[in-house]
């Protein structure tokens, strides 16, 4: 009877590594998908509070935007784009694209009463004159939009704050 001391190499028959490494994968998604279904409530409810509507703000040329009497006093950065305006209070926040229910985020600021806005974003510089109106700003991709209408009545705040 002869035996085979180490001569023969025997095969583990667990997992293996690719299963584990599948499987730790398969955890992280779920983890994701589960933490972006249960954050989608809240990201639908904010979108449908910031959503708002009202007729466009008047735009301006830099040159006529100089010449109005309205001076920009007050400056705040968020998300890399300079808000100006000449008066009021502004609260600004990051909406979660397609009402709640897409991916990535946008920029939404509402001013109570700015008299006049100057946005600028890399894609360049825009001009609102909104005098005694409260405004909403929305920059989506680059591209400006204003509104006079606004539900923020309250003090400054942007996020993280």
């Amino acid at each position: 009877m002869s035996r085979d001391f180490g001569g023969g190499k025997r095969r583990s028959k667990g997992i293996g590594i690719p299963a584990i490494i599948v499987g730790a994968l398969l955890l992280v998604v779920a983890v994701l998908v589960g933490s972006r279904l249960a954050q989608r409530p809240r990201d639908i409810r904010k979108a449908e509070e910031w959503a708002i509507s009202g007729p466009p703000c008047p735009q301006l040329s830099a040159p006529a935007f100089q010449a109005q009497p309205v001076r920009i006093h007050e400056r705040s950065e968020v998300d890399d784009i300079s808000f100006g305006r000449g008066y009021g209070h502004m609260s600004c926040d990051d909406i979660v694209n397609d009402g709640g229910r897409g991916f990535g985020t946008f920029t939404e600021c509402q001013f109570s009463s700015p008299g006049a806005i100057e946005v600028t974003t890399t894609a360049g510089d825009s001009y609102f004159l909104t005098r005694v109106s409260p405004a909403t700003v929305t920059v989506k991709k680059g591209v400006v939009g204003c509104v006079l209408a606004a539900r923020f009545r309250g003090e400054q705040s942007v996020p993280g704050d």
